[in-house]
């Protein structure tokens, strides 16, 4: 048979064009598959993927309100199926791909319902739980009056004044300490009177090489700030501050004659300018006598036993000639402390 030679040329040209045509579908075949599968990549998350929730129900009784938890379990991961018709492959996707059930409810038996134990009774903020019962005391204040001390610090000695002023509704309160003529601590306590005596609104601390800081009794909001803290305390009632308490306790003392007896308590709150708080109970000794240059002063003697390893003890000698303030006083603070000492000098005014 004779074949045209231009024949051949176009016959194997035919032969690839239908090559390339069913190239061309089997890649249309393709795609239609992978848009019918979501996929997703090892370490990626799949932004089409439904979680199943699952709800934990608390067994509850009484009609009770129902506490649900929703636990999202992990996705399904969709399979990977060979390259098959369209047709086929939705079959295949809708009989294994995972459908996305509703939420299932686990049901859980009740259980019977359990009385909370009763809460223990919180102590009242006079009664601080292990610290004294603290009484509202009655009150007789001091007249006005400065009582000048020698102030003995370990083998040193200066002089030291009380400026005591009540005016009206109001009074200052000045405690300051010098040697050789320098200052070396200025204590001011200002503020008021409330049922319970002495009522400080505002107390400053300052010591040689310190700045000053401050405790601010903020009444009408019921707390204590400081000056050098964020810190902030409760307002108890007579609470008291590093100085007033001095002229409270003699206040107290000189309106109430049973306390003066042996073994005799009165207890306050005070508070520091570095906002340190604490109960003071003060425990009634007896009399004692206290050798001033004044002469011998007949006193009654009270002593602050510390709660703590570096809490302050305080012992004060009340003159009953003096509407009870001190005679002499001394504080130390832990057991290292050479503390300070206040004795009686003179007595400027009436009190």
């Amino acid at each position: 048979m004779h074949v045209d030679r231009h024949e051949l040329p176009r016959r194997a040209n035919r032969r690839r064009a239908a090559l390339g045509m069913l190239s061309l579908a089997a890649l249309m075949l393709h795609g239609a598959f992978l848009s019918e599968l979501d996929w997703t990549w090892p370490q990626r998350e799949t932004p089409h993927a439904q979680a199943v929730l699952v709800r934990t129900i608390e067994p509850v009784a009484d009609e009770q309100p129902v506490s649900i938890t929703d636990t999202p379990a992990p996705a399904a991961q969709p399979p990977i199926a060979p390259a098959v018709p369209t047709a086929a492959v939705r079959r295949v996707v809708a009989a294994k791909a995972p459908r996305a059930e509703p939420p299932v409810l686990l049901a859980v038996a009740p259980k019977p319902r359990v009385e909370p134990a009763p809460a223990a009774a919180s102590p009242a903020p006079s009664q601080p739980a292990g610290e004294d019962v603290i009484p509202r005391y009655r009150t007789q204040m001091p007249a006005t009056a400065t009582l000048r001390y020698q102030v003995s610090r370990g083998m040193l000695h200066g002089s030291g004044e009380l400026q005591w002023r009540p005016q009206g509704d109001q009074y200052e309160l000045k405690l300051e300490s010098k040697l050789g003529g320098m200052t070396l601590l200025t204590q001011v306590s200002s503020g008021g009177f409330d049922a319970d005596g002495i009522a400080p609104v505002r107390f400053t601390d300052w010591r040689v090489r310190r700045s000053t800081v401050a405790a601010n009794f903020q009444r009408d909001a019921g707390k204590v700030s400081f000056s050098g803290s964020t810190q902030e305390l409760p307002l108890e009632p007579g609470v008291q501050d590093r100085v007033s308490w001095m002229v409270q306790l003699a206040a107290i003392v000189s309106a109430h004659p049973n306390l003066r007896t042996p073994g005799a308590k009165v207890v306050m709150h005070v508070v520091g300018a570095n906002a340190d708080a604490s109960v003071w109970a003060f425990k009634c000794v007896g009399n004692e006598t206290v050798e001033t240059e004044m002469g011998a002063i007949d006193a009654v003697k009270y002593v602050r036993e510390p709660r703590a390893p570096n809490d302050t003890t305080a012992q004060a000698w009340l003159d009953s000639k003096h509407h009870f303030l001190p005679a002499r006083a001394t504080l130390r603070s832990g057991p290292n402390d050479e503390g300070f000492e206040l004795r009686l000098q003179g007595v400027i005014g009436n009190p």
